[in-house]
């Protein structure tokens, strides 16, 4: 039986990154190491997870899991975009929550990751925002699992946001560079200067 406080985390690392280029971008260097292991590394250290699903379509990434307390799981479906990741991840969950990771925010902080978490209640969606934008990492209950689970072609949780915005709680983020993702070479730059 599940707690109902327990939430698990869905690290999204099986995407093309068709905007990066022809490098899978979660490989490459960022401060010393993989774009992706930094995700992997803020989010095992934490302690906060009933379990940590790492969701990788490519070997050469699955690879950053070694050593950590993470399980991997394959999409074998990657083409069908990111709702088969968070399908596959939904899919392996009993928590009572799902937090949502991109791995492409190396800046992300413990602070923020937790702020989250404590906005957590019963039927909740938290996102962080800065300027009024949501970003991620974005938390679901767990209330949400059938519609994460049968997103549609192209579809995305914002979706899911936009059909229940009572259940909607925002933590603003007063800083933010934290919650800045990395979608092309140029992005990359800009956060290595």
């Amino acid at each position: 039986m599940r707690s109902e406080e327990e939430v698990d985390a869905i690290l999204l690392a099986a995407g093309f990154s068709r905007r990066f280029g022809t490098a899978n971008k979660l490989l490459v260097p960022f401060r010393g190491k993989p774009l992706a292991r930094h995700t992997l590394d803020l989010v095992s250290s934490l302690g906060s997870f009933r379990r940590i699903f790492f969701i990788t379509a490519a070997a050469a990434v699955q690879a950053l899991a070694e050593g950590l307390p993470v399980t991997v799981i394959q999409n074998d479906r990657p083409e069908q975009g990111q709702r088969e990741s968070i399908r596959v991840g939904v899919s392996a969950s009993q928590g009572a929550y799902y937090m949502f990771f991109p791995c492409d925010q190396p800046l992300l902080e413990a602070d923020t990751v937790r702020s989250l978490l404590d906005l957590r209640r019963p039927g909740c969606i938290v996102q962080p925002a800065f300027n009024g934008i949501p970003s991620t990492p974005v938390l679901f209950s767990a209330a949400f699992r059938d519609e994460l689970l049968s997103l549609a072609q192209g579809g995305h949780p914002r979706d899911i946001k936009a059909r229940h915005p009572e259940a909607v709680i925002t933590a603003v983020i007063p800083e933010g560079s934290s919650l800045r993702d990395i979608d092309d070479p140029e992005m990359l730059k800009a956060l290595r200067s």
